[in-house]
């Protein structure tokens, strides 16, 4: 599926904005929020074709934009981690994988929540 830039771009931009909103409301223990921005963000990703409803990724995330891309593979890496049986994949457990990937919130924000 061959997208086209500029709302790729405009997608790239929504995803760096919402990763920072993420990560002052992960500081402030704000959970309901943080799932709420990141179903929206979801859904915009879904709406580009690059995620299905199910939450599986359809492009290769490595033809993406940098944080496209760790997006994606945070979704991917979430979807393969073994669960138990009948337990849903969550956004907190994709945020969590999510945030870790972020060098920003490793280095800066992180050391900053113990």
């Amino acid at each position: 599926m061959k997208q086209s830039a500029e709302p790729l771009q405009a997608l790239e931009l929504e995803i760096k904005q919402t990763l920072d909103i993420l990560i002052h409301l992960a500081l402030e223990e704000k959970h309901a929020e943080m799932n709420s921005s990141f179903a929206k963000l979801l859904a915009k990703v879904q709406a580009r074709g690059l995620i299905d409803y199910q939450l599986n990724v359809l492009v290769e995330p490595q033809t993406c934009a940098t944080e496209t891309c760790l997006l994606l593979q945070s979704l991917q890496e979430a979807k393969s981690k073994p669960r138990k049986r009948h337990k849903l994949l969550t956004h907190r457990m994709i945020l969590k994988i999510w945030l870790r990937k972020n060098p920003l919130f490793r280095k800066e924000f992180l050391p900053q929540m113990f």
